[in-house]
C-alpha cells in the first residue's frame, strides 16, 4: 500500500536524500577550505599566524556563499543536484561574496587581536574594552549570516546588502535570535567535542541557518525585486 506516494516519496526515502545531500555538499565545503585546514594543522595555533590564516580564509568565502546558495535551493525545491548547485553558486557568487566577505575578515581578526592583547593586561579598563568587542564580534558575526543568506539569493550592490542585513537584523529579531541560538549551540557542541567537528556538521548548521532566514528570503523577493524578476534567482536589482 502507497498510501498515494509515489516511489522515493516516503518518508525514509526524503530523509536519506537529505542525508545524502546534506553530506556531499559539507564535503565540497571542506574541500574549497582546504587550504586553510593544512595551515591550522601544520602551524602552531598563534597569533602570530593570524595573517597566515587571514590570507588562507580567503576562498572560505565564497564556500560559505555556495552552501547558502545550495541549502537555500534546496529549502524551495526540495531537492537539489549537489555536485552541480554547489558549484555553480561558488562560480557565480565568487566575485560578490569576496566583496563581502573580504573586508568581514579583517575587521573580525583585528578585533580577535585586540581581545586578545587586552587579555594579556587585565586591568578593569581592558576588560570593559574586551567586553565591548566582544559584543562587537558577535553583532559583526550575526550581521554576517544575513549578508551571505541575502548576497547567495540575490544580486545587490554591497551597500545594500549591509543595509538589508542591518534592517533585517532588527525587525525580524525573531530570526536573528534563532541565528545567534543556532551559532551558540554550534559552539558549545564544538566546545564539548572538538573544534573538528565544524566539518562535519557545517552543511547542517547551514541548513539550519538557511531555514531559519527562508521567510526573510521570500520577504525580499517580494518587497525589494521586481515582480517580472520574482521567478529567476540572482538577478541584477537597480
Amino acid at each position: 500500500m502507497d498510501n498515494g506516494k509515489e516511489f522515493g516519496q516516503g518518508t525514509l526515502s526524503v530523509l536519506t536524500n537529505y542525508i545524502y545531500w546534506l553530506a556531499l555538499v559539507n564535503v565540497y565545503f571542506v574541500v574549497c577550505n582546504l587550504l586553510f585546514l593544512f595551515f591550522f594543522l601544520t602551524l602552531i595555533p598563534s597569533y602570530s599566524n593570524i595573517i597566515v590564516y587571514c590570507l588562507t580564509l580567503i576562498p572560505t568565502g565564497p564556500a560559505i556563499a555556495a552552501l547558502f546558495y545550495t541549502l537555500s535551493k534546496l529549502i524551495r525545491e526540495k531537492e537539489i543536484s549537489p555536485t552541480k548547485d554547489f558549484f555553480y553558486g561558488y562560480k557565480i557568487n565568487f566575485l560578490d561574496s569576496l566583496k563581502v566577505w573580504v573586508p568581514m575578515l579583517v575587521i573580525l581578526s583585528i578585533i580577535m587581536m585586540d581581545i586578545q592583547y587586552l587579555s594579556a593586561d587585565p586591568t578593569t579598563r581592558n576588560q570593559v574594552i574586551s567586553g565591548i568587542l566582544i559584543v562587537l564580534f558577535v553583532l559583526l558575526g550575526t550581521l554576517s549570516i544575513y549578508v551571505f543568506s541575502i548576497s547567495s539569493n540575490f544580486s545587490f550592490r554591497v551597500r545594500d546588502i549591509y543595509r538589508l542585513s542591518m534592517y533585517y537584523s532588527f525587525t525580524r529579531m525573531k530570526h536573528t535570535v534563532g541565528n545567534i541560538g543556532i551559532v551558540l549551540i554550534t559552539l558549545f557542541l564544538m566546545f564539548i567535542v572538538s573544534d573538528f567537528l565544524l566539518l562535519f556538521i557545517a552543511g547542517l548548521v547551514a541548513y539550519a541557518l538557511a531555514l531559519n532566514n527562508h521567510a526573510i528570503m521570500d520577504d525580499i523577493k517580494e518587497h525589494f525585486i521586481k515582480k517580472e524578476e520574482t521567478t529567476v534567482e540572482n538577478q541584477d536589482v537597480n
